[in-house]
């Protein structure tokens, strides 16, 4: 019985929406850097390239959108023993 409870308690906060997932780690490739580094050894050149990759935290935005479904307009109807007909 505790059990059926809990799992309803889950099902109702989660339908909610009051539950969002975990952030998750993404890779950013905009905000990369890099070292390049040149020298000479010996009368040869040497370069060395340091690369920094970047990461930025996302977490999920859970919420309901409302989305309409359709839309009516009131037309104004008049009943056909009311017409005015010309005479």
């Amino acid at each position: 019985m505790k059990v059926a409870i809990v799992l309803a308690c889950v099902l109702a906060v989660c339908s909610a929406g009051f539950v969002a997932g975990p952030a998750a780690l993404v890779r950013t490739p905009s905000f990369d850097s890099a070292i390049i580094q040149s020298d000479r050894l010996g009368g040869n050149f040497a370069y060395s390239t340091v690369e920094g990759h970047a990461y930025a935290a996302v977490s999920p935005v859970v919420q309901n959108v409302v989305h309409p479904v359709a839309v009516s307009y009131a037309a104004h109807h008049v009943p056909i023993g009311h017409a005015i007909i010309g005479r």
